[in-house]
């Protein structure tokens, strides 16, 4: 498990760390309204008698995505339990990002208990990179500053196009238009196939939903719940994936704070 969840840990830092891709930045997904406070809003249905073709349901890739935004918050969740007790792990990534500043600000915490530990491996971790300049902690109050060269950026960007992230969409089935995080988009739901055909288990839950932006076809959110029980053994594995982008195309405002102010140090003279 520990391998699995350092693997998935270090997909989301480098997307993150270099999450503006080639695209022309505010072209797709600008919204209609300002988001209220808390950056999040209700799915509402939009969903008209009139509305008879079904869109499009495979969305474009994460990177291309991102990158067509000037700004965003992204929150991406894994979240597993079982099938061992005690056995459990959970690990969110949140990343704001403005490319009017070219800046990012990454927030990543994750919590894990291997099978027969009873103390979890934690990790927080903090990233503010404005331009060339990055400043990141792993411990309260413990802040490393980095000057980065110009060909140090360029090669995070090459392999951060390099990855893409696509999250698990499985024969989906169209439900309706609905507004998410101020965004319009077409909602729909799918099932993963072949769930619990190798291991035997039963599946209790499995549900997967997804709204994908009208304008653009960019995942604006996405949910992935899974059960499965092992009746004879009294096992329970159970995984919750979700994906959040919210304040899409709005004022978005990375600075470093205090802490790395305190401890910059002067960027290299060519």
């Amino acid at each position: 498990m520990k391998k699995r969840i350092f693997y998935f840990i270090s997909l989301l830092i480098l997307m993150a760390l270099a999450c503006n891709g080639a695209a022309s930045p505010g072209t797709v997904g600008t919204p209609n309204s300002a988001t209220p406070a808390g950056g999040q809003t209700q799915p509402q249905s939009t969903q008209t008698a009139e509305a008879t073709a079904t869109p499009p349901a495979q969305p474009v890739s994460m990177n291309d995505a991102l990158g067509s935004l000037n700004s965003f918050e992204i929150a991406v969740t894994f979240k597993s339990s079982g099938p061992g007790q005690n056995q459990s792990s959970s690990i969110t990534n949140t990343t704001d990002y403005s490319n009017d500043q070219d800046a990012r600000y990454i927030q990543l915490n994750s919590s894990a208990t291997s099978l027969g530990d009873t103390t979890p491996t934690d990790v927080n971790l903090q990233i503010y990179r404005v331009g060339n300049e990055m400043c990141s902690s792993s411990e309260k109050d413990h802040w490393k500053w980095t000057n980065m060269e110009p060909s140090e950026t360029e090669m995070l960007e090459l392999t951060q196009n390099m990855i893409s992230i696509a999250p698990l969409i499985d024969h989906p089935t169209f439900v309706g238009a609905e507004t998410v995080n101020d965004i319009p988009t077409n909602h729909f739901t799918f099932k993963v196939s072949g769930l619990g055909v190798k291991s035997g288990y039963e599946v209790t839950t499995n549900q997967g939903d997804y709204w994908v932006a009208i304008d653009g076809q960019y995942i604006v959110k996405y949910i992935l719940v899974m059960e499965m029980h092992d009746s004879l053994n009294k096992k329970v594995l159970h995984e919750e994936i979700s994906i959040d982008v919210t304040q899409i195309n709005q004022p978005i405002n990375i600075a470093f704070p205090a802490s790395c102010i305190s401890i910059q140090k002067p960027t290299p003279t060519p």
